[in-house]
């Protein structure tokens, strides 16, 4: 995300979920004919060895690495067969960005300092994530989506059992339908933009989870249809704000604020099978409207988020209160200026 184009941006971020899908249509049939769980979760773990060697051809982020920023950025150049500015030019960016950023005076104290001022160090750096008014609102505002996301889609995950099919095709299904839900919302984000894409897929999965929990059993293909809709809908949902969460958070936090957000994803994930089992029990169609209203809380918390589409990624939280700050204050000052115009209007 950080070395990708603004215009590349949403088909980046998205297209690395797709073959997320493709392997949910291949382990539903996998786990159909192997069974035994064991051998199930050895054979699949195994393929992790060979992300070790794919280590060796990545390049740390060059925002921040500023000895290796020049070697990093030629050798992209290289292999784009673009002209870079001068090296006098892009050592006085560097600079730039080294005076603007405190993150790696922090992190250099850390590594010197004793165990209390290192924890001193990690309590800082995850409250500066809370700490001034627009950086919290978003942080805030992130946690509560991606704990939906993951309730919701471990619930859904989770649910074939309750919702009475078979857990291998449903799987496979599930699978299929995160396709179009990995392909078909990049136009989507580039037409509609972030915010309202987010929020017009939290309202499809709200409306889909809260006819399912009232459609009855004997109408499974409806059953099927609806849950089937709901996983595009929540897959869809959870790429598009990976996509916003990695645009909005400025670089110096931006690591620390997604793995948070991913923290907070999985606890939802962790809470998903005990809601339903102790909700399903007094009612089959209970977690499902929990989830579903859920959603909708989610749909209503992503407008207190600004627009990221087409804008830059920002480098630190001062000039991410700067940057929105003043969109809000032009904002305010318009909205002044409609009112005052409407107030003479009536007084005439």
């Amino acid at each position: 995300m950080e070395v990708s184009e603004p215009k590349y941006r949403a088909a980046v971020s998205i297209l690395i979920f797709l073959p997320w899908a493709l392997c949910l249509i291949v382990l539903g049939g996998y786990g159909y004919l192997l069974r035994d769980w064991r051998w199930f979760s050895v054979t699949t773990s195994l393929p992790c060895l060979l992300f070790l060697p794919m280590l060796l051809f990545l390049d740390e982020s060059p925002r921040w690495r500023h000895d290796d920023a020049l070697r990093i950025l030629r050798k992209s150049a290289r292999w784009n067969k673009a002209q870079l500015p001068p090296e006098e030019e892009l050592r006085a960016l560097m600079d730039l960005i080294r005076k603007e950023g405190l993150t790696a005076n922090k992190e250099g104290d850390a590594s010197t300092s004793g165990l209390v001022s290192s924890l001193r160090n990690i309590v800082e750096d995850v409250v500066v994530l809370v700490r001034t008014r627009r950086m919290r609102s978003i942080t805030l505002s992130f946690y509560a989506q991606f704990f939906v996301l993951g309730i919701v889609y471990y619930g859904l995950s989770f649910g074939a059992d309750k919702l009475g099919v078979d857990p291998f095709v449903y799987m496979a299904v599930s699978g299929v339908m995160e396709v179009p839900g990995g392909t078909l919302t990049i136009p989507l984000v580039e037409k509609m933009g972030r915010r309202a894409s987010s929020t017009l897929f939290f309202v499809v999965i709200a409306g889909s989870l809260l006819v399912l929990g009232f459609i009855p059993d004997a109408l499974e293909w409806l059953v099927v249809t609806m849950a089937m809709l709901g996983r595009l809908a929540i897959t869809a949902a959870y790429q598009i704000v990976v996509l916003y969460v990695s645009e909005l958070f400025p670089t110096e936090v931006r690591v620390r604020g997604i793995g948070t957000c991913t923290m907070v994803s999985e606890i939802g994930a962790m809470l998903a099978p005990f809601i339903l089992e102790s909700l399903g029990s007094i009612k089959p169609w209970v977690p499902l409207v929990m989830f579903g209203v859920a959603a909708f809380v989610a749909s209503v918390i992503t407008f207190w988020l600004p627009e990221s589409r087409g804008a830059p990624m920002l480098d630190t939280v001062a000039s991410l209160e700067a940057a929105y700050g003043a969109a809000e204050d032009a904002r305010d000052s318009s909205l002044d200026h409609e009112l005052t115009d409407k107030s003479a209007t009536d007084t005439r």
